[in-house]
């Protein structure tokens, strides 16, 4: 079993976060049995060294109506915590107590050369933004009735033939922002030029940087497609490529896959060039700052060969983002000249409706221990719980840990089979809650869409943009509720 490499490592944090969906009353907070949630044995042995760490942090969302409830969940735990470690540490005393610290993330300062629109004033309803019914239907199924600021700036925007990048945090809705007028545009150019679909002529393409967006944003497009009639399918990494082959040699508008994937299928004769007009990448800050720049070049490549001829309808391109660094925006600059940027005011800031709470612990304190503490009233109260750490040893250990303490968990990082990733997912989301705690690397922090109650980070992120996508998993798409800071 890999042991988590704490040595004398200090200043490690752990973050939570409580959503909004949480309703019980605060008598509920302790009141889980020691069978669910025992005290941890020795293990030495487990977690050969591993040694306490000085800091760990936790911010947690609770309902907006319980105004009074958080300072008191906030004591109860401080108090079992300091309690509970002055009891079983032969060491502890008043001089291991230390001070609150404060803590802050400062949005990024990023320039930018294209031109940039910033979104105020939200449309009250979708009908405002130009969508024609057969999409409103399939946003009325949906059961949204007010478009979020990235959604009124950006749907507009799109249906206008821009190149744009949406930027707006994690949970506010960029999925929708760009395929609700995708959808339209496809439809108004078949009754427009009478366009028909073909097989492996996709018109648009989306490309994702891993196998669960892009079932996620799949999921969206067949929703879509239940009132807006077209066809799309789902090309990326772990499939099989055989069904996959066999879905493109159907008629079809749109392909969602992962870059390398679909050039795979590209160069296998499977997908065509020659009718895309529409290009989403979503999640570009994580397709240029985590490797894919090549692939992305290599696809667009032909695409800018071809728009070059004379004659030439040329294709619209759609990146979507939620942070925005000077190398991303700088790689995007010189692959999209003239591109305009559309931000809202949220992006490169904490989510409004959180409060964070970090807690210090002094030397003779485990980090381990005091997590388990932190993870028990929210399992209490049948919240779901991510586990944040940085690295794929520190997430076994974890993981481990919470599994011999009887915390039942699933795992999610790079090494984990993408099968069984999509498995885990399935389980953590589950309502039946047989798994309510996913233990987790950064590769869960961006683009997936997941109900969750409380985020924690064992290990504090290595700088703001992984903090603000850590953060941006729980209180989505203008969910209320609060997190707080704290310090032990």
């Amino acid at each position: 079993m890999a042991a988590i490499a704490g040595g004398n490592a200090t200043g490690k944090v752990l973050l939570s976060l409580y959503s909004s969906s949480s309703s019980s009353s605060s008598s509920s907070l302790f009141s889980l049995s020691r069978s669910t949630i025992r005290r941890p044995p020795s293990h030495s042995s487990a977690f050969l060294g591993f040694s306490p760490t000085v800091c760990m942090s936790t911010v947690s969302i609770t309902p907006a109506t319980d105004e009074a409830i958080p300072s008191l969940h906030h004591s109860l735990l401080l108090e079992r915590l300091r309690v509970r470690h002055l009891k079983e540490s032969s060491k502890g005393s008043l001089q291991n107590q230390t001070k609150p610290v404060a803590v802050s993330v400062r949005p990024l300062d990023v320039g930018r050369k294209n031109k940039e629109v910033k979104g105020s004033i939200m449309d009250s309803n979708f009908e405002k933004l130009g969508l024609k019914d057969e999409v409103l239907g399939a946003v009325r199924e949906i059961g949204i009735s007010v478009p979020t600021e990235i959604q009124a700036i950006g749907v507009p925007a799109v249906l206008q033939g821009k190149n744009v990048v949406l930027a707006s945090h994690t949970g506010s809705g960029k999925t929708l922002a760009y395929m609700l007028p995708l959808v339209q545009l496809l439809r108004h150019d078949e009754d427009l030029s009478g366009i028909l679909m073909k097989p492996r002529r996709p018109r648009a393409v989306v490309l994702c940087p891993t196998r669960e967006l892009t079932e996620q944003v799949f999921r969206v497009a067949k929703s879509i497609s239940h009132h807006a009639r077209f066809r799309s399918t789902m090309i990326s990494g772990g499939g099989r490529s055989k069904p996959q082959e066999d879905s493109l040699n159907v008629p079809l508008d749109v392909v969602v896959g992962t870059p390398g994937r679909i050039l795979q299928h590209i160069e296998d004769g499977n997908i065509v060039y020659g009718d895309i007009k529409y290009l989403v990448l979503d999640e570009a800050d994580t397709m240029f700052d985590k490797g894919f720049g090549l692939d992305i070049r290599k696809f667009l490549g032909p695409l800018k060969k071809r728009a070059g001829k004379p004659g030439d309808q040329g294709f619209q391109t759609v990146l979507v983002t939620a942070t925005m660094t000077k190398a991303v925006q700088k790689l995007i600059e010189e692959e999209f000249e003239g591109i305009v940027h559309l931000r809202t005011s949220t992006l490169h800031k904490k989510v409004a409706s959180a409060r964070h709470d970090f807690i210090k612990l002094s030397g003779t304190e485990n980090k381990l221990e005091s997590l388990l503490q932190v993870l028990e009233p929210s399992l209490a109260r049948g919240n779901r719980v991510m586990v944040f750490c940085n690295t794929q040893n520190s997430s076994r250990a974890v993981d481990h840990f919470l599994t011999e303490n009887q915390i039942y968990t699933v795992n999610y990082h790079g090494e984990v089979p993408s099968g069984e990733r999509v498995e885990n997912l399935r389980k953590f989301k589950s309502n039946e809650g047989d798994c309510p705690t996913l233990v987790c690397t950064d590769l869960a922090a961006r683009g997936l869409d997941l109900d969750v109650d409380h985020v924690i980070m064992f290990d504090f992120p290595k700088n703001s943009i992984d903090y603000l996508h850590r953060t941006g998993r729980t209180a989505r798409m203008g969910a209320k509720g609060e997190s707080f800071p704290s310090s032990i």
